[in-house]
């Protein structure tokens, strides 16, 4: 009887754990739908967002933005498919934040006086809004992911 049990015991053990031979991982890349204020400070001392914006004359602006802690930032862009290709524009400011009830706004104040604005969602993506903080129609992506 105990071989019996002992046998029983062994089969059931190697026939529960199954073993997976395709060992495949799946990555998602999301965006993280919440549109709660940005905490500049929750995680790291800069906060850096990188991504290809919507061009009218060109195949996409490269951008990549830094915001610090001390409200200040730091925004790069080059242009990707004309003749300004080669160029890269540095630009600095000021950021606040706006939160109303339907979403989270970062506004970006630069040194020259121009706005630019983002709807922020959670601490992992930005995403470029006219002037007039509304969503851009475009076929072109116009989110910074977080780096």
């Amino acid at each position: 009887m105990k071989k019996f049990i002992l046998i029983a015991a062994v089969v059931w053990s190697l026939t529960s754990c199954e073993r997976n031979s395709k060992n495949v991982v799946v990555v998602y890349d999301t965006i993280n739908n919440d549109t709660t204020l940005l905490k500049i400070d929750s995680i790291a001392p800069d906060k850096n967002f990188a991504g290809l914006l919507p061009c009218k004359d060109c195949d996409g602006i490269s951008t990549f933005l830094t915001l610090h802690q001390d409200s200040s930032f730091h925004y790069t862009e080059s242009r990707k498919g004309d003749e300004l290709q080669d160029s890269i524009l540095d630009k600095s400011g000021n950021y606040s934040l706006d939160s109303n009830e339907v979403a989270a706004i970062l506004k970006l104040k630069f040194t020259d006086g121009s706005d630019m604005f983002f709807q922020i969602y959670g601490d992992t993506a930005l995403q470029l809004l006219s002037h007039d903080k509304k969503e851009i129609k475009t076929d072109q992506n116009t989110f910074l992911k977080k780096n």
